[in-house]
Order: structure tokens, then sequence, then C-alpha cells
């Protein structure tokens, strides 16, 4: 059933499909991404009509912290719906590509996706803001702020545009591999080909540290990094480790250079299919699987390193980060001109600043 699932699916996305540059419209926004909580065990009202959500953990593999963060959701809603509501969950590129994926929630052929910021800044190009090189000291820093009221105030800015965020998992502290030389300050990435996101921010980055940044699905990587198309790519680790990087790449720097957020973009048309009570429902389970996907990720960070250790990566624990740091500023720049200005990255560097 959930082959077929699939194919049926995939078969929509493949006719349906649209670019990210040009959202379609929403009748039935939400209401809020912070819908009031239920308690857990929260019983379907009688009128609630059962719900199978689709949802993907689109290019991630099974093991990886972000999927098992959707399976506790599955396990979650089903739990505190009593069985009115049910999820079929689906990982790596079992639905397409993980673009095609993105297009599929805002048009409504999919229910629940996770992405990357970068993949949805076609709809609200502010949402960058949260990966941008060097804005977070620690994954702790991030979360309160995508908790607090910057991660909500752009949650709402895609409100009426087919999906919204209903939550934020993540990948973590991102740190960079590659098979070419140890890198320790920018000049060690002079002409190093880079796999990153279809990002502007992005491509800017890497191309300010020296290196050659190459736009690749991030299920299409290991496949680059072993033929050679690219030297290198740059992740949290608990997907560096589930896809096995050790087997392509040799050397591995704790730049800390970024942090990722997971957008969990839920379809609008699917939101407003559900009743009051259901909202209530798939908020808690979503909260309590994004706190638990978090900390798992915390429980297994330390593990990666280990597993890199072990398979022969050679880990560089204190490369020049301030020398990193001093580049990036033309990338501040590039986020503001898109963002249309520089409020939002202001709102966030003074709501960091205030935590410390």
């Amino acid at each position: 059933m959930k082959k077929a699932l699939a194919l049926i699916l995939a078969l929509a996305l493949v006719l349906g499909l649209t670019s990210c540059g040009g959202a379609p419209a929403s009748s039935a926004a939400p209401a809020s991404s912070a819908a009031p909580a239920a308690s857990s065990g929260t019983e379907p009202a009688p009128q609630d009509p059962p719900i199978s959500l689709t949802v993907v953990s689109a290019g991630n593999t099974p093991d990886n912290a972000i999927s098992k963060g959707y399976d506790k959701f599955a396990e979650l809603v089903e739990e505190y719906s009593g069985g009115n509501i049910t999820a079929d969950v689906y990982y790596g590129s079992e639905m397409g590509s993980l673009s095609a994926c993105v297009d599929g929630v805002f048009q409504g052929t999919l229910d629940i996706v996770s992405c990357g910021p970068s993949y949805i800044s076609g709809y609200v190009p502010a949402v960058q803001v949260f990966e941008l090189p060097f804005v977070f000291a620690d994954a702790e820093e991030a979360r309160k702020t995508l908790d607090g009221e910057p991660g909500q105030k752009i949650s709402h800015m895609f409100d009426g545009q087919g999906a919204f965020i209903i939550s934020y998992f993540e990948s973590g502290v991102r740190q960079l591999m590659n098979d070419r030389n140890p890198i320790v300050n920018p000049e060690d990435m002079n002409g190093l080909k880079i796999r990153c996101v279809p990002s502007k921010t992005q491509t800017a980055t890497w191309e300010a540290f020296g290196a050659i940044p190459m736009a690749i699905d991030m299920t299409e990587t290991f496949t680059a990094l072993q033929n050679g198309t690219v030297d290198a790519n740059e992740n949290g680790m608990t997907t560096l480790a589930s896809y096995k990087m050790w087997e392509v790449q040799k050397y591995l720097s704790v730049t800390n250079h970024s942090y990722t957020p997971i957008t969990v973009m839920m379809s609008e048309q699917t939101w407003a299919k559900l009743t009051d009570n259901q909202k209530e429902i798939v908020q808690k389970a979503m909260d309590d699987a994004r706190d638990y996907q978090r900390q798992l990720t915390d429980d297994l960070t330390s593990d990666c390193y280990k597993q890199m250790e072990e398979h022969g990566v050679e880990i560089e624990w204190n490369p020049n980060s301030e020398a990193f740091r001093q580049l990036v500023g033309g990338v501040y720049d590039i986020f503001n001109e898109l963002a249309g200005s520089d409020e939002v990255l202001t709102m966030v560097q003074d709501y960091v600043a205030a935590l410390k």
C-alpha cells in the first residue's frame, strides 16, 4: 500500500510541479504555526473524520535524526488522537527529489515535508537568515531564536502561500568534510569544489572562502563525491554520519560555520481539512517530536565524531574560525538585499545578543 501511494503521489508531483520562485495561491491559511497545545492523550471529538498524513523526510536516510523525529511524530499523533490521525513516513527520494517534494507540499499533493531554509527561500527569502554563517554561536542559541519571536515572525511570512512552517527540527551545527587536504585556514579551500544547496547566500559564502560551490541535491551528493564531481561537502554531523561520508571523505574540520534548522512545512490545504481538535493534536505531536529530534541530535553528535575517527577520518578540531568569520560581511549584504532590508538580520542579531 505504501509503495502504491508513493507511486501515485510521485506521478502527481511530476504532472503538477512548479518552480519555487512562484508559490501557488492558497485560500486556506492556517490559524498559526503555534496552535494551542493539546494535552497528551486528547481523544478525538465525535465529529472528527479519520485522516492519514503523508510525511516526507526528503533527502534523509531512515536512520537520520530528522527521519527519527518524523517517526516519533507518527507515533505520537496516532497516540494523542486515539488512532483518529495516522501518518505514513517516507525517506530519501522515495517520493522524488527534495526540491520536488517541497513543491508538492506547497501544491497540496504532499502533507508534510522537511527541508533546509534555502529550499523555501523562493517563497520567503528572509527564512535564510537562520543559516547565515556565524549568526549563532551554538545550537542552543539557535533553538531559542527559532522558538522565540524571530522564528514565529518568519513562520507567519508564509501565510497564504500554500504551505507554512509548523515546526523547526534541525540538522544542527554544520561542519566541513573534504577529500583533498586538511582545512585550517580559508586559503586551504582555494579551488575546492564543494557541494551546496541552491542558494545565493550559501554560494556567496563558499566563494568568499575561496571554494567553488556546486548546487547538488543531497540525495545525489555521495555519488558526486565518489565520482569526483565535487571534492567536499558540509552538513550537520548526524547527516554526515548517516550517509557514511567517511567512505568518500578523508578530512573533517570542525568549523561550526553555520547552523541549519530543518523547516517542517505543512500544506495549508491539509491544515484546512483538519478540525480544530485535530489541529491541536497535530501541533502538540509535532512540538513533542521536535523536542525529541533535537535531543536525539545532541545525543548522536558525539557518537558521530567517534564513528569518523574509527573509520580513519582525520579531524581538525581547531580551525581558524575567526579568519573565516572575517570574510562573511559580503554574504550578509547579499542576504539583506534579498530580504529587502536589514530588518530581519538585525532582529535576529539583536535577539541573539540579548540571550548572552
